[in-house]
């Protein structure tokens, strides 16, 4: 009796040792695709807000260039 009780057990210890490794390898996978698509889109939005910087540098550039222009013409009148 206490030989098919070790045996019944460590069939059973086997068994829940590859079912959490299986689960593992699967979480394990599902975290990497989820952080890989996280790491796209950051990567979108930061390319979009670079985008939006260098537009709104441009028209802050612009915006000065003519009160620039706009200092020297009122200071030579």
């Amino acid at each position: 009796m206490g030989y098919l009780w070790r045996v019944r057990l460590s069939s059973f210890l086997v068994g829940t040792a590859t079912a959490s490794a299986a689960g593992f390898f699967f979480i394990y996978k599902d975290h990497l695709l989820a952080r890989a698509a996280i790491a796209r889109q950051v990567e979108d939005i930061k390319e979009t807000s670079e985008k939006h910087y260098e537009s709104l540098n441009q028209r802050v550039s612009a915006l000065e260039s003519r009160n620039e222009l706009g200092d020297t013409k009122a200071a030579s009148d």
